[in-house]
């Protein structure tokens, strides 16, 4: 993991400081870019609001800055509300600037524009394209998102889900009250990046290079274009290149660690299913499934199966190619528990290594999500583990900003979290336990197996309460 080192921050140097006064005097109330529209948030070096005159230090700070279109292309009109989010002018310096706008990027982009910052995030793409990864929030991630302030905006675009039912070997054996939300990863990231805070700027673009400064942080993108700011944080899986210019290295902890499918199934027979989510659990450790849930979203029944198993496995190929034969053939009595089925879209598959990014930290910028580590997506932790990075970098914020940098101490401050180490032991802890709960064959793992597939069978069917598919539907 990124360690801390005790390395003193440096005085900014000439350019640094009249970069870092070009971004006072840019944010100042009372100046007007004539092709910007520029937020007042940070005070001035001098600390008296804003410069008065264009002194000679002012003409060096205004000498670096990139140049300006020619007046025709503005026609110096302050343009903002009538274009497109990724039309978005780039203003030289914010706040904060969020590199990847998944997930992670869109969430603590929120989370700071609610706290007043200025933010632009950055993407390279202007939506996010459907893509395989977490479908289902649960309860305990609702709770931060509520805490967030961004349940509503995901209310639309989402199927809640008030029951979960688990299963084994063709009954069910445990009904769980609980509080979840189904809906499509791109869902979740769209729905959040349209109701984003008026503080927080999106803009399509690729970054090229990041710099890492204890008082003013770059990036710089594809196009040339170099934006400072206060903080830098990385949001997003990082390239070899990137990694190496930050003085960073990614530790594979378990290569192959785990195989997702997922694909959507509807009744053979009927008209909807009576069941909100079910979990079903195999009953061999002979074909290294871990696990199948489904959940209703808004679209279609998902199904997510998990598997420990390699991709070029030919088990692989054959489900991609025939889903609903090998359902039948490692879970030969699941229509007893949801009904006959059958499979109506392709399967999507993601492969999971299981990673953590290890170096010093760097002063300015902080990494969060899977930028720093990833989950194995059968443990259910993956949104926790990001919510909690979230949570926690947004206490650090304010206290950082109270100073004239964000140095490197600050930033292992905030790595060395007490409730960040935890979250990030457990995702790791949990994703070991899952693999080994399925393909370690000592007597000791075989043993837990054993026993708990009997506790499953002996559990009396009166004690899972019937609950109406009508009165489910309502639900």
């Amino acid at each position: 993991m990124i360690g801390h080192t005790t390395t003193p921050p440096q005085p900014p140097t000439s350019p640094q400081r009249a970069a870092a006064t070009a971004c006072n005097f840019l944010h100042s109330p009372t100046v007007l870019h004539p092709t910007f529209y520029l937020r007042a948030n940070l005070s001035s070096s001098r600390g008296d609001g804003y410069p008065s005159r264009f002194s000679p230090r002012l003409r060096l700070v205004l000498a670096i800055l990139p140049p300006l279109p020619p007046a025709s292309q503005h026609h110096g009109s302050l343009v903002r509300e009538t274009l497109l989010p990724s039309q978005v002018p780039l203003d030289c310096c914010s706040d904060i600037i969020i590199v990847g706008a998944g997930a992670a990027g869109v969430t603590a982009a929120a989370v700071l524009g609610q706290q007043g910052h200025s933010v632009l995030l950055l993407d390279a793409s202007p939506t996010c394209p459907p893509v395989f990864r977490a479908e289902k929030i649960e309860r305990t991630q609702l709770q931060t998102l509520r805490q967030f302030g961004l349940e509503d905006h995901l209310l639309p675009a989402c199927s809640r889900i008030s029951e979960v039912r688990a299963a084994f070997d063709g009954r069910i054996f445990k009904t769980l009250a609980t509080e979840q939300l189904g809906l499509p990863y791109a869902e979740y990231v769209n729905a959040i990046r349209e109701r984003l805070p008026e503080n927080v700027k999106f803009h399509v673009a690729r970054v090229e290079s990041i710099h890492p400064n204890p008082y003013t942080p770059s990036v710089r993108l594809e196009t040339g274009e170099q934006i400072i700011a206060r903080l830098v944080i990385v949001a997003c899986g990082i390239s070899p290149a990137l990694q190496s210019q930050l003085g960073l290295t990614r530790h594979v902890i378990q290569k192959e660690q785990c195989l997702a499918l997922g694909f959507d199934i509807a009744p053979a027979r009927a008209h909807s299913f009576p069941f909100q989510a079910v979990t079903y659990y195999p009953t061999t450790s002979a074909d290294q499934i871990d696990y199948l849930t489904l959940f209703k979203t808004p679209q279609a029944m998902r199904a997510n199966l998990f598997a420990f198993r390699s991709i070029s496995d030919p088990w692989v190929r054959e489900f991609l190619q025939q889903p609903r034969l090998l359902l039948e053939r490692c879970f030969p009595k699941l229509p007893k528990v949801i009904g006959e089925y059958r499979v109506t879209s392709r399967v999507e598959s993601g492969r999971i290594d299981l990673y953590c990014t290890e170096g010093s930290p760097q002063p300015g910028v902080v990494l969060i999500g899977d930028a720093l580590q990833n989950v194995c997506p059968s443990t259910g932790l993956g949104l926790n583990k990001v919510f909690t990075d979230i949570d926690v970098l947004s206490e650090c914020v304010p206290a950082w900003f109270s100073n004239s940098h964000v140095d490197t101490p600050q930033v292992a401050s905030f790595h060395h979290h007490p409730r960040k180490l935890v979250a990030d032991a457990n995702a790791i802890a949990s994703a070991h336990h899952h693999r080994r709960a399925v393909t370690d064959t000592s007597p000791r793992w075989r043993a837990r197996r054993a026993l708990l597939h009997a506790k499953w069978r002996c559990t009396p069917i009166w004690n899972v309460p019937s609950v109406p598919a009508r009165a489910l539907k309502r639900a």
